[in-house]
């Protein structure tokens, strides 16, 4: 029995550690969907102020009619208006599973999707 326990033990801690790890691939990939949500949610929003309004807001603050689950943006980009448009920073962080370490959620899209936007300047270029 004991010699069976020996020699299970590392195959069951190994298997542990790979289940981890797909744990942690999984959560990196919802936690970069959300931040990517919330990212073009805010661009929605600025943008619609622009249409409405013919400028850009001075702040996030300015934006109206938001929902409970629109105003959670707030929390995850940094905006700042320009002269030439506004800069939208996303700063998502989330832990890992496997070291508690946190990591940034790093967005990157092609240059079609910066297109007719007023956004010039952006950490998710």
């Amino acid at each position: 029995m004991y010699i069976f326990l020996i020699l299970i033990m590392p195959l069951l801690a190994s298997c542990v550690g790979d289940i981890r790890e797909k744990l942690n691939e999984n959560m990196k990939d919802a936690q970069g969907m959300f931040a990517d949500q919330e990212f073009k949610k805010a661009i929605a929003h600025i943008e619609l102020h622009k249409l409405r309004n013919g400028t850009y807001p001075r702040s996030l603050d300015e934006l109206q009619f938001l929902s409970a689950i629109d105003s959670t943006m707030l929390r995850v980009v940094e905006y700042h208006k320009l002269d030439s448009g506004y800069e939208l920073n996303i700063h998502f962080k989330f832990p890992t599973l496997t070291d508690g370490q946190e990591t940034r959620a790093r967005l990157s899209y092609p240059p079609e999707f910066w297109k007719g936007l007023g956004c010039v300047r952006s950490n998710a270029k």
